[in-house]
């Protein structure tokens, strides 16, 4: 980074305290070089929080993704065990589901003429 001259330079010898404008041009190219060096340092550790974060969001999708497809997995295996269920109790009671059945139906029949 920048160095600082020392003050003691000017303090010793009076007749210094002049500075020119070669000293000032030089002093300003060290510091354009030294923005450009913490350019490129941010510019590295910007790039590098990047794939951080780029592993930490594919990580969190494949989390929700495992998740997502074990409830959707869960509510499958409930869904056929209330089918089973269902379809047993049909078959035990073939009548009263008929009933059942044709009371619903006419229920949204009436429902839906109005």
């Amino acid at each position: 980074m920048a160095t600082a001259k020392t003050a003691t330079a000017s303090t010793a010898n009076p007749a210094n305290d002049t500075v020119s404008a070669r000293e000032i041009e030089e002093n300003i190219d060290r510091i354009r070089g030294d923005i450009a060096s913490l350019a490129g340092s941010l510019k590295k550790y910007g790039a590098g929080k990047t794939d951080e974060y780029k592993t930490k969001a594919a990580e969190a999708g494949q989390d929700l993704t495992k998740l997502s497809q074990d409830a959707l997995s869960d509510l499958s295996a409930e869904l056929q065990n209330y089918e089973r269920a269902f379809v047993a109790e049909v078959r035990r009671r073939p009548l009263q589901s008929i009933g059942i059945a044709a009371g619903v139906g006419f229920l949204i029949a009436a429902l839906v003429r109005r």
